[in-house]
């Protein structure tokens, strides 16, 4: 069940950069592409941060254990998902460029740098990232700079963690 509900959020979450998204505000200001103003996941000392470039990123991490590409609906070129023990990691081109989209958590075996993995209970999650988050039970939706940190826990226990790029066209 857990893997059916994480499942259905990546799709969701796919499916927003096909809309016809507006542009996006935050309380710093206008996002653009390439700012390094959000939250930032570590996986074995490469700090990995959305709406970067990806092609440095993507070095570092290595070989992926997998690697899937689709012709983007929002924009030019293609998306791309690479696969890495416990996360993958979603790309979206512009400008000429690729960009980081997504990174999605598979497993416990990979943490926020606040501690907070599948598995956390949902008050960890808000002694993690406070009380100012947006979303309906079960759903943590916190804001920092151009991108969101999506936490979804049922029965109290963190089933899906996301870091998500707040960009126009992808969301």
């Amino acid at each position: 069940m857990k893997r059916l509900i994480a499942s259905l959020i990546i799709v969701m979450l796919m499916l927003t950069g096909c809309s016809n998204g507006k542009p996006v505000q935050s309380d710093k200001g206008d996002i653009s592409n390439g700012s390094n103003n959000g939250f930032v996941f570590k996986y074995n000392d490469v700090e990995i941060t959305v709406n970067t470039d990806a092609a440095p990123v993507i070095e570092a991490l290595g070989e992926p254990n997998d690697y899937f590409e689709a012709e983007s609906c929002a924009f030019q070129g293609k998306d791309k998902t690479y696969y890495y023990s416990g996360f993958e990691l979603s790309t979206y081109p512009k400008d000429d460029n690729t960009y980081i989209s997504t990174i999605y958590f598979q497993d416990d075996s990979v943490s926020t740098p606040e501690g907070i993995c599948i598995g956390s209970s949902a008050e960890e999650v808000i002694k993690a990232y406070g009380e100012e988050y947006k979303g309906g039970e079960g759903s943590y939706t916190y804001t920092l700079g151009d991108t969101s940190l999506i936490i979804v826990t049922e029965n109290d226990t963190v089933i899906s963690v996301t870091y998500q790029a707040l960009v126009d066209g992808l969301n």
